[in-house]
């Protein structure tokens, strides 16, 4: 008990910490279930170090030294797993991340017959000691290959999003993960477990950070995001842009809501594929969008907002679009919003009297007949 503490009684207290606020969020599906993994695997290696600490000091425990001896380098690659499948797209889990899982159990399961992994020799004192094999360091090459894929996945997965400029922190994790498994294979320590947990803990507040500020039907930013985005880049926001679905409760009446949520998940890909770094979309709520240009001419928002409308129009939808470029410093955005909108329902007034309705009609008729029912 003295060792446990001595030597894991941070990890352990992370794991009691990270434990009690996971299982408050016990049904939030896949994403919570790998969190899980990582708990469970950093457990066991705690276990598994124990075991091996009271099996040194005898011979005659050399065979159960040598199972939690391969339990440890085993699962060491399977927590570094758990964090690479957090980082990873919930929708895509590939198979062949697990293959250098199991090469990794082959090659110290060869230390029941051979020494190619490990094995055990006699000391001079009387005692017996660990002798690494060529494959020996099999399990922090299987564990940088983890922590690698992670970095690279954590980069390409946000290094479109403005938002995911705190993803800097997992790449300081990874970094530290990699620098705790070298000390480990030097000095034959356990400082990994500790890094992995850390990292796990950051990983988590980073992505409930980022789905905070995400819409989930499109994943788009948020109304919440607005708002701090017009307060973190007012002075450089040149024109904001209004764009609202025409059509929805129609579509939604004829073909049923999944329809509905699909046509804006398709104006929500195209926001996305005109949208930059300079240029952030928003789903403000039901089928309004918003956008905000930063340092943008007003020929190059023409330009985009047309290009908005074609791929709209190729998806087989309809928008109504306003925009107001930014008249002078002193407007705010909430100024430049308003007669974006105005100029919206402007072009909104302009599409029902095209297609032979005018939309108020449509309005007073669906309230009429819901009052006649």
């Amino acid at each position: 008990m003295t060792y446990l503490l001595d030597k894991h009684f941070i990890t352990i207290f992370l794991i009691i910490g990270f434990s009690m606020n996971i299982w408050r969020q016990r049904h939030a599906g896949e994403e919570y279930r790998i969190y899980w993994m990582t708990i469970v695997s950093t457990i066991i290696l705690i276990v598994a170090d124990c075991f091996v600490v009271w099996a040194e000091g005898d011979r005659a425990r050399w065979l159960c030294r040598m199972i939690f001896t391969i339990v440890g380098y085993v699962m060491r690659p399977v927590a570094a797993l758990s964090v690479t499948l957090i980082v990873y797209p919930k929708e895509r889990k590939p198979v062949y991340l697990q293959i250098p899982i199991y090469f990794n159990l082959l090659v110290y399961c060869t230390a029941f017959f051979s020494p190619i992994a490990f094995s055990y020799r006699d000391t001079i004192d009387g005692g017996y000691e660990m002798v690494m094999g060529p494959m020996g360091y099999t399990v922090f090459s299987v564990s940088f290959f983890y922590i690698l894929f992670s970095v690279l996945t954590a980069w390409d997965r946000f290094k479109h999003e403005d938002h995911g400029r705190e993803r800097y922190i997992l790449y300081i994790c990874a970094v530290a993960c990699v620098i705790a498994a070298m000390i480990d294979g030097v000095e034959d320590g356990d400082h990994v477990n500790a890094a992995i947990m850390v990292s796990s803990i950051f990983l988590y507040m980073f992505l409930r950070f980022f789905d905070a500020n995400r819409d989930p039907l499109t994943n788009l930013l948020n109304r919440m995001a607005f708002y701090d985005d017009c307060d973190r880049y007012n002075s450089i926001i040149s024109a904001v842009a209004s764009v609202d679905m025409n059509g929805l409760k129609k579509l939604n009446d004829a073909k049923g809501h999944e329809a509905g949520d699909e046509a804006l998940i398709s104006i929500g890909k195209s926001l996305k594929a005109v949208a930059g770094r300079s240029i952030l979309p928003y789903r403000i709520g039901g089928d309004e969008f918003t956008m905000i240009f930063m340092r943008q001419e007003e020929t190059a928002v023409r330009d985009i907002l047309d290009r908005l409308k074609t791929l709209i129009q190729e998806a087989g939808y309809s928008v109504s679009i306003g925009y107001a470029m930014r008249s002078g410093r002193e407007e705010t955005v909430t100024e430049m919003l308003r007669r974006s909108d105005e100029w919206m329902y402007t072009d909104k007034a302009e599409y029902y009297r095209q297609n032979g309705r005018d939309r108020r009609i449509r309005e007073q008729d669906d309230t009429e007949k819901g009052a006649d029912q």
